[in-house]
């Protein structure tokens, strides 16, 4: 193992502080710039007008004539020669400054790029003596062999969690999506039955396909995440069979009975929806909440390998 390992490793971990300041250093460049570019922009449309009115006291103009009438085209003419020359320093003082500051960007840039791959030889360095450490002390090798395999058991966890919760997740947005389709569909069929006429019918028709087909995704997406459920020794016997509510949506009928009846369909499926809405969040937000503890846990081992090696 080198000597100078430490210095080395403690050397790379500088750079992080480094790179923070070096881009803390970009931003207020990159700001300092722009506000450059629009005053050499600000200055050269100065310039330009002051040197028009140069040109036309030069050239024969009407201007031309009516100073000289008075008596004071050459007066006029230094005035203006002098706000043109005072024009022209200051376009070159805001494009030195522009430059300078393009300058300073490029090698901010080629700084950070120098820095940002601290962590990676950091990795590297860890790396290194973690070899010549599994090499010289078996009792390390035993201590570290432990630590990377409860790490990969908890990244194992959180990967299948993470996946659970996005599943679960599916599920509450296309039964959120179908409850909210159910409201229009029912306010609609309300209307329709006190004489909406076929507008309020054909809207009621269109919600509530629209409920069925989100009702049919979250299905899909409910056999999907209790899979997920299972893959982190979870169980649920939630369903989404709604008593045939779906194939009874495909044949709505005309007259007052038949509406009145899609009503109270309507109805009971929203409370059956509202109430695997109820059972899946909490489940969910555990999900969750168990997702996170997970990935705390890995973070903490890893640091737990890192201190080892790094101290040992």
């Amino acid at each position: 193992m080198r000597e100078d390992w430490k210095e080395r490793y403690e050397e790379t971990l500088g750079k992080e502080s480094e790179l923070d300041h070096l881009n803390r250093r970009l931003t207020k460049v990159i700001s300092e710039l722009e506000h450059a570019k629009r005053n050499r922009i600000a200055a050269e449309a100065i310039l330009a007008e002051e040197s028009r009115d140069v040109q036309q006291l030069e050239n024969p103009s009407f201007r031309n004539m009516w100073y000289t009438i008075l008596g004071r085209k050459e007066q006029k003419l230094e005035e203006e020669e002098a706000e043109a020359l005072q024009a022209r320093i200051r376009l070159e003082e805001t494009s030195t400054a522009e430059e300078q500051l393009t300058y300073e960007k490029e090698q901010l840039d080629i700084a950070i790029a120098n820095t940002r791959s601290w962590e990676q030889e950091a990795v590297q360095l860890l790396r290194e003596k973690e070899d010549w450490l599994r090499e010289q002390d078996p009792e390390i090798r035993s201590e570290l062999n432990d630590l990377y395999a409860r790490r990969k058991t908890v990244l194992n966890e959180s990967k299948e969690l993470a996946e659970a919760v996005t599943a679960g997740r599916r599920v509450i947005d296309s039964l959120t999506e179908a409850q909210e389709l159910l409201k229009s569909a029912k306010n609609w069929g309300t209307y329709d039955m006190l004489g909406g006429g076929m507008i309020a019918t054909h809207i009621k028709r269109s919600r509530a396909d629209e409920a069925k087909n989100k009702i049919e995704a979250a299905q899909s997406n409910m056999r999907k995440f209790k899979r997920e459920l299972e893959d982190v020794g979870r169980h649920s016997d939630m369903n989404l069979d709604y008593g045939g509510f779906l194939g009874f949506a495909d044949y709505f009928m005309d007259g007052f009975v038949f509406d009145w009846i899609v009503q109270g369909r309507i109805s009971t499926l929203q409370e059956k929806v509202q109430q695997t809405l109820t059972h899946l969040k909490p489940l969910l937000a555990e999900l969750q909440k168990n997702q996170q503890a997970a990935v705390g846990e890995e973070a903490q081992l890893s640091r737990r390998i890192s201190a080892l090696i790094q101290h040992a």
